[in-house]
């Protein structure tokens, strides 16, 4: 069996209207840009995958990731889709730095396609199931009814959640209170900052919190300063009894390590789309266990085909404190008809089918073009 085709196809969906007028600190647009990838084989199976992006983080768009397959696609094709290993070693000898989202989405529908071959789920590729089902959290809008969106969210059933901020220290300090004000100790609130904080901020902020009348047992302190600051990040570290948890730096296997050497997070989040793929993922979850470092297996403005290959990823690693597969969740529309990731009380599921079990894709109407400049 070889690779005859990689097809992209870009697709813009809506967030949904509270989440186009969130006050969330970096920048975002009211709709989600992302790349379907399509890879086809001389057989007539097909895998599927996602390429998500956040160009206010990490600064790549859904048109360059069209472009950097592009340019990738020659070197793929016609080479045995099995070889994941071999594919991926390919894509980064030819290009060794970038086209992280454009890694992801092709390594995405690689074991998508392998699953379908073999005839077995995704996570089965990743060792085998290791959870019936994971805790995932979500993101409630950060604006003026946060609190009772959070609120009505936990009678859905979730129990973990992260909550954007502002960038604003009285803004946030009062939004952190009113929801811990609500919710019991054994729902997890995770706020975060996606840099928006400087270290002394932060330090002043974590001092407040902590001097609550109950210290805040569920509290977790997300990527407060500049990703690439684990100076910084250590001193907020030893200075605050609150965990840390580092995010917005972590892109390679070199920045996991730093992050481990200079004892700079209590957890890290490890995102399939930020980091190029399962497999590199995957590789980053493993040094955190050897590290005995806590981990989430988390997603960033993923639809739900990417969604549900963050879901496998998590359901087949050891101990993750939770996901995070509910980005879907925030638009208007989903490009999955049949099949994908779904929630049930606040915990992720996938069903048993091959690759990632995802029937159906209903393109057409989110079909995005590329705006003139």
């Amino acid at each position: 069996m070889r690779i005859t085709d990689i097809v992209t196809t870009p697709v813009e969906i809506n967030y949904r209207p509270e989440y186009q007028a969130d006050k969330r600190f970096y920048p975002k647009s009211p709709e989600q840009t992302n790349v379907i990838v399509e890879v086809h084989t001389d057989t007539g199976l097909v895998g599927i995958g996602e390429a998500a992006h956040s160009p206010g983080v990490y600064g790549e768009t859904a048109w360059q990731t069209i472009e950097g397959i592009e340019y990738l696609k020659p070197h793929l094709i016609g080479r045995d889709p099995l070889q994941i290993n071999r594919l991926n070693i390919e894509i980064d000898r030819y290009s060794p730095v970038g086209n992280i989202a454009a890694k992801a989405g092709l390594d995405i529908a690689f074991h998508d396609l392998a699953g379908k071959i073999i005839g077995v789920p995704v996570y089965q590729l990743l060792g085998g199931r290791v959870h019936e089902s994971v805790r995932t959290h979500i993101t409630p809008a950060t604006y003026e009814d946060t609190t009772s969106d959070l609120l009505a969210l936990m009678g859905q059933g979730y129990r973990a959640f992260k909550q954007k901020m502002s960038g604003d220290t009285d803004y946030d300090i009062a939004l952190v209170n009113s929801i811990l004000d609500n919710i019991p100790e054994d729902v997890v609130l995770s706020i975060d900052v996606n840099q928006g904080w400087s270290v002394n901020q932060t330090l002043d902020i974590a001092g407040v919190l902590e001097r609550r009348k109950t210290f805040p047992r569920n509290l977790i302190l997300e990527q407060p300063i500049d990703g690439y600051d684990l100076a910084g990040a250590a001193e907020i570290r030893r200075a605050t009894r609150i965990p840390l948890m580092l995010d917005d730096g972590i892109r390679t296997v070199s920045d996991l390590r730093n992050i481990i050497d200079a004892r700079a997070a209590d957890i890290v989040s490890l995102k399939i789309s930020r980091v190029g793929g399962i497999q590199r993922c995957l590789q980053m979850i493993k040094m955190a266990e050897a590290a005995n470092i806590t981990y989430i297996v988390d997603e960033i403005n993923e639809m739900r085909v990417a969604n549900t290959a963050v879901a496998h990823l998590a359901l087949a690693s050891k101990r993750p404190l939770y996901t995070g597969v509910c980005c879907h969740l925030l638009l208007e529309q989903d490009v999955v008809t049949t099949g994908g990731v779904w929630i049930e009380d606040g915990a992720a599921f996938v069903n048993d089918k091959p690759g990632l079990g995802i029937d159906g894709l209903d393109l057409d109407k989110v079909r995005a073009t590329r705006k003139a400049a």
